[in-house]
């Protein structure tokens, strides 16, 4: 493998990225400010590359100073720079996107499929309580993303989701970048256990999320580095795990309901600040031969958390992951204090094609009374064109009993299911 800066990575696919991350940062407006690829901050939608890390880690800028070099549309200037000169008694001038920070992405599954479940015990043993099913969809739905730069230091990220549910919802994630490296950020839907920083995301389940936060960020590093992310945030409202476990109530809106930090040390590879450096083992998707370890914790005042971490006080735990040529895996553990629960993932995914990634994971999460409902769900998600994209994905039960029913007289079996995902943007 040859040594590589992320030139030459960008070179590869110059398509325009119109894509929704889950932590807000894909927006298309990025990708008009620089005229530049998908594959430029992602090895597909929605993971994040090396170089889209670093991006990230810039305050939603262009690593290593190079800002107004890359950036092709210009912003609009609001106020002149004499402005500076006669602050306080004039605003301080600032600037805009001169372009309309706003684009559409319809999404929603195309096809749902689920075993049937029957009742295994006790008086209705044999009878069957829910019918297997086989749709196709819905709903679907359109998410409008935004997104951009405004003066030198603030940028804006967000979206506006659910129309078809009826109960619109807003995310942003505002970002002030005081140097390189170093930003403060504060909003809702996101959060360290939110984001994708690789096409593995093992921590994201077996950590509780966070409601609107104010979360502050440090990453240093030319190849390698050390990443520290540290936030405070109120419950709010519900928010659920990809796991289908909520972690937050509406009891309780106090600046320091949950309080969490994590820390990230990157061994080798592309710097979690440059982008740039090591060696990249897939080009075209900018996915660098890595090793990166973190550890992390999670703090909530008494009754903040819910479903299967209600009564949970404090949860902490490790994780490692790696990349190495089209290979991508990782492997998380995390314990909670008061409940005494073991929770585990391993996630591992190869690149077929730069757009065609297959994709397994397994998923272990403590319940109640030293249970587990563990489950292994393949996939596989092909990026049709830069904006278009499907994925299948099935989820499998490891047990067939599903533990919500061991504490009744009839118990009933794990349904499997199998979902077919579309999405376009534009």
């Amino acid at each position: 493998m040859r040594k590589s800066t992320f030139a030459s990575i960008a070179s590869l696919c110059m398509v325009p990225a119109l894509f929704w991350s889950q932590d807000s940062s894909a927006v298309p407006a990025f990708a008009r400010k620089y005229q530049t690829s998908c594959y430029t901050c992602h090895s597909g939608f929605p993971n994040r590359n090396a170089f889209g890390e670093a991006f990230k880690n810039n305050g939603y800028r262009w690593p290593g100073g190079e800002e107004e070099d890359h950036a092709k549309q210009e912003q609009t200037k609001m106020g002149g720079e004499g402005w500076k000169k006669i602050f306080p008694d004039s605003p301080w001038p600032t600037d805009i996107p001169g372009f309309a920070p706003f684009a559409l992405q319809v999404s929603g599954p195309m096809v749902n499929y689920a075993d049937e479940q029957k009742y295994t015990s006790g008086p209705k043993n044999g009878t069957i309580k829910t019918p297997q099913t086989l749709n196709q969809g819905g709903p679907i739905d359109v998410n409008i993303l935004y997104g951009g730069t405004i003066g030198e230091n603030l940028s804006v990220v967000g979206l506006l989701s659910r129309f078809a549910a009826g109960a619109t919802v807003t995310e942003l994630r505002a970002t002030w970048a005081f140097s390189p490296g170093v930003n403060l950020g504060f909003g809702n839907g996101f959060g360290a256990f939110k984001g994708l920083s690789t096409p593995i995301s093992v921590y994201t389940g077996i950590f509780p999320a966070s409601g609107t936060a104010t979360e502050f960020n440090y990453a240093v590093g030319k190849e390698g580095g050390f990443n520290l992310i540290a936030g405070v945030a109120s419950a709010g409202t519900t928010n659920s795990t990809e796991e289908g476990v909520t972690t937050a109530n509406t009891t309780s809106n106090r600046l320091d309901d949950t309080r969490y930090a994590r820390l990230k040390y990157k061994l080798f590879g592309a710097g979690l600040l440059s982008g740039a450096g090591g060696t990249y083992g897939n080009e075209y998707v900018g996915l660098d031969n890595s090793l990166a370890i973190g550890a992390s914790v999670v703090s909530a005042r008494d009754g903040i958390l819910t479903g299967g971490y209600s009564g949970e006080t404090l949860v902490y735990g490790a994780d490692i992951a790696g990349n190495y040529s089209n290979f991508t895996a990782g492997v998380a553990y995390s314990r909670d204090r008061d409940l005494k629960l073991n929770n585990y993932a391993v996630d591992a995914g190869y690149y077929v094609y730069p757009w065609l990634l297959a994709r397994v994971k397994y998923t272990e999460l403590g319940l109640a009374g030293g249970l587990t409902n563990p489950t292994w769900t393949p996939s596989l998600t092909a990026w049709l064109r830069a904006n278009v994209s499907l994925a299948a994905s099935y989820k499998a039960f490891a047990k067939n009993i599903a533990p919500a029913s061991l504490s009744t007289t009839s118990q009933y079996n794990n349904a499997n299911t199998f979902t077919l995902t579309g999405s376009v943007a534009f």
